[in-house]
């Protein structure tokens, strides 16, 4: 015999948990991208010192890697918001099912 499952219709595998976890670090490391560019932008390959080093520092492979990590987050971000939208459109359509079973199990 089988036993019936009740899910609750907050419990959807955190998605909406994982998508502001992933889209927050996907904006943060788009941020940093970008700050480390306009930044190389702006002091220039003639500098002298630590603005040096930024320089030098934007010109290697880190900074596109920080961007290819940032498309990703915002990638599986967006997928993970597509999940969610969906689970909450599901646990409507389960409230409806239950509370129009319930009307019938009264009549």
């Amino acid at each position: 015999m089988l036993k019936k499952r009740n899910f609750s219709t907050q419990d959807d595998f955190k998605t909406g948990f994982f998508c502001k976890i992933t889209l927050f670090f996907g904006f943060i490391l788009l941020l940093i991208f970008l700050f480390i560019k306009i930044s190389a932008l702006i002091i220039g390959e003639n500098s002298i010192g630590i603005a040096k080093q930024i320089y030098d520092f934007s010109q290697t492979t880190v900074p596109n890697t920080v961007l290819a990590f940032s498309i990703l987050l915002l990638g599986t971000g967006a997928i993970l918001y597509f999940f969610n939208c969906q689970f909450s459109k599901l646990a409507k359509i389960a409230d409806e099912i239950e509370n129009s079973e319930n009307v019938d199990d009264v009549d």
